[in-house]
C-alpha cells in the first residue's frame, strides 16, 4: 500500500470516528476494508445502521411496557421478533385495541388450535396420521384416497368426524359432475386452474355464473403473478467469495441521506428509494414531493376502498326467491346484454356455434313476455355492438358503440346523468359485473343478477319449469337428527325453448 493510500486511509477512519464515536475503530476499519476503501458506501451504511438503532430504542421506550403486556396475554407471539411487534404498535399508533384485533387475526391464520408453529408440515402430517388412524382406515374403506392433504386436513377441521369427510367428498363428487360443462368451457376459453375442484367451488359460489367465475381466476392468476415476481425479485444477492446470501441494502450517498432527513422533518414518509425518485421527479421540491406523496397515498387509499367494494357487492344483489320478490314501483330494468349471453347453456351453445345473432334475439323475447307480464315502463336491453336494433314489444334493444366503447360505460353514463338521480331509486339493472356494479350502487341503482332475473321469469311465464328437491343431510350422532334443506332448480332451456323457439 502507497504512502498516499494509507494517508487516504487514515483521513477516512479518523472523519468516520468523528461521525461515529460509539462503533469500535477496529470495527469501523474491518468495514472500510471490506468495501475497498469505499467511504460513501460505508457511511451510508453506517448511518442507515444508526437509524435503525434510534429508531428500536424510540419505539422501545414508547412501547416496550406495552409490548410485554401483549406477549403475556397472547403466549403464541412470543416467536415473533420483538421489533415487528413494535413496529405493529407503531402502524396502529399504540392503540391496544386495534394491535390486539391485529394479533388475533394472526393466530387465527397461522396457528390453528393449539398447533405448535415451531415444528415442520411433514412431522406436523405424521403426528396427524398417528392421531387419526381408525379414521383413515375407515376412509380407505370407503374409496378414498387418504394419501391427499386435504382427507387430514378436513379431519382435523371437523375433529375426526368420518361422516363429515365422506359428506364433503361426495359434495366434492356432485360438484364435479355438477359443472362439467362449465369447467370445460372455462378450460376451452383459457381459465384453466390445475385443481379442477377449486373450479368447481368457484362455480358453486356464483351460482354457476362464469363471467364472475372468469373474474375471480383472473384475479388469482394476477395474485399469483404478483407473488411470483415478488419471490423472484427477492432481495439476496451471491458474493464473490462463496454461495453466502446476504440481504440486498439500498446505497446511499451523504447527500441522498441529507436529502432524505429533510423530507422526514417535513412529513414525508414511505420507501426511502420510492421517496427519492419522487423528490428527483419533483426537481429536488419538498413541497412538490409533499404534494405528490400525499396525491399517491389517496390514490392508493381509493384503489383499496374499490377493491373492498368488489368484494362486499355480492351481498348489495337482490335475492329473487318468490315471485313477490321482485321489488315495487320499478319504472326501469337495464339489461347488460353481452353479461347475460353465457347464463342457460342452450343459449351459451349459440354463441359458441357464432349464432349471436340469434343469442342476442331470444334474450330480447324472454324479455318482452316476462315485461307483457310486469308492466315496467321503460325495460331496454343493451349490448356492447349490435345491427338488431327493432324494438321487441316493450323492450327497447341499443347498442353501446359507436357511441360508448362497453355497455359498462353506457349504463354508468345513464345513471349519472342528473335528470336520473331521483330515478335510480327506481332502477334495476341486471349484471354479473362486480366492478360495474359498484359504480351502479354508488349512485343508488337496485341490482340483480342475470340468473336470479332467468328464474323470476320462470316463475312469471313458465312456473312448472320450477323443480323443488329435498335434500337430507347426514347423521353425525346418536342424538340429532337428519336436517332437510330444499334447493330449487329452474329449467332456463326449456323456457328459452318455449319463449324463444330455440331448441339446441
Amino acid at each position: 500500500m502507497s504512502t498516499n493510500e494509507q494517508q487516504q486511509n487514515t483521513e477516512q477512519l479518523t472523519m468516520l470516528k468523528e461521525r461515529f464515536p460509539h462503533i469500535n475503530e477496529n470495527k469501523l476499519t474491518r468495514v472500510l476494508q471490506r468495501h475497498d476503501g469505499d467511504f460513501d458506501k460505508v457511511f451510508a451504511r453506517l448511518s442507515q445502521r444508526e437509524v435503525r438503532c434510534n429508531k428500536w430504542e424510540s419505539l422501545e421506550t414508547r412501547f416496550g411496557p406495552a409490548i410485554t403486556t401483549l406477549q403475556q396475554e397472547h403466549p403464541s407471539i412470543q416467536s415473533f421478533k420483538r421489533f415487528r411487534l413494535l413496529k405493529t404498535m407503531e402502524h396502529f399508533d399504540g392503540d391496544i385495541g386495534k394491535v390486539n384485533e391485529f394479533l388475533q387475526k394472526v393466530e387465527t391464520k397461522h396457528c390453528h388450535k393449539d398447533r405448535d408453529t415451531s415444528i415442520s408440515r411433514c412431522q406436523r402430517r405424521e403426528e396427524l396420521k398417528t392421531k387419526y388412524a381408525s379414521q383413515l382406515a375407515q376412509l380407505a374403506t370407503s374409496g378414498i384416497n387418504v394419501d391427499r392433504p386435504w382427507v387430514l386436513r378436513l379431519l382435523e377441521k371437523h375433529e375426526g368426524d368420518v361422516n363429515k369427510v365422506i359428506e364433503i367428498k361426495a359434495k366434492f363428487a356432485e360438484f364435479d359432475t355438477k359443472y362439467a360443462n362449465q369447467i370445460a368451457q372455462l378450460e376451452a376459453e383459457g381459465f384453466s386452474i390445475k385443481n379442477k375442484r377449486v373450479l368447481a367451488r368457484l362455480l358453486e359460489k356464483s351460482n354457476g355464473d362464469i363471467d364472475v367465475v372468469k373474474q375471480l381466476v383472473q384475479e388469482r392468476q394476477e395474485k399469483h403473478l404478483k407473488r411470483k415476481e415478488h419471490r423472484s425479485t427477492s432481495p439476496t444477492t451471491k458474493t464473490q467469495e462463496g454461495n453466502e446470501t446476504c440481504r440486498k441494502r439500498h446505497d446511499f450517498n451523504s447527500d441522498d441521506l441529507e436529502n432524505l432527513k429533510k423530507l422526514r422533518l417535513a412529513g414525508v414518509h414511505g420507501n426511502p428509494r420510492n421517496v427519492l425518485a419522487t423528490f428527483h421527479e419533483c426537481n429536488d421540491s419538498i413541497e412538490l414531493t409533499q404534494a405528490r406523496m400525499q396525491e399517491k397515498k389517496h390514490k392508493r387509499c381509493h384503489r383499496r376502498e374499490e377493491r373492498a367494494s368488489v368484494a362486499d357487492i355480492h351481498n348489495a344483489y337482490i335475492t329473487i326467491n318468490q315471485r313477490e320478490d321482485w321489488p315495487r314501483d320499478i319504472e326501469q330494468v337495464y339489461l347488460d346484454g353481452n353479461n347475460m349471453m353465457f347464463v342457460v347453456d342452450s343459449l351459451r351453445r349459440l354463441c359458441l356455434n357464432r349464432a349471436g345473432k340469434k343469442t342476442e334475439r331470444a334474450i330480447g323475447e324472454v324479455a318482452a313476455a316476462w315485461n307483457q307480464q310486469m308492466h315496467i315502463p321503460n325495460v331496454e336491453l343493451i349490448y356492447d355492438s349490435t345491427r338488431q336494433l327493432d324494438q321487441i314489444d316493450t323492450v327497447k334493444v341499443t347498442s353501446a358503440q359507436p357511441t360508448y366503447k362497453t355497455t359498462d360505460d353506457m349504463l354508468v353514463d345513464i345513471v349519472r346523468r342528473p335528470e336520473n338521480h331521483e330515478k335510480n331509486k327506481r332502477t334495476i339493472v341486471i349484471t354479473s359485473d362486480r366492478a360495474l356494479a359498484v359504480l351502479l350502487q354508488r349512485e343508488g341503482c337496485l341490482l340483480v343478477k342475470p340468473k336470479n332475473w332467468f328464474g323470476h321469469c320462470i316463475m312469471v311465464l313458465t312456473p312448472d319449469l320450477i323443480n323443488n328437491e329435498e335434500k337430507t343431510g347426514m347423521i353425525t350422532n346418536a342424538s340429532s337428527s337428519p336436517s332437510t334443506t330444499v334447493k330449487t332448480h329452474y329449467n332456463f332451456d326449456e323456457l328459452v325453448r318455449r319463449i324463444a323457439k330455440i331448441d339446441i
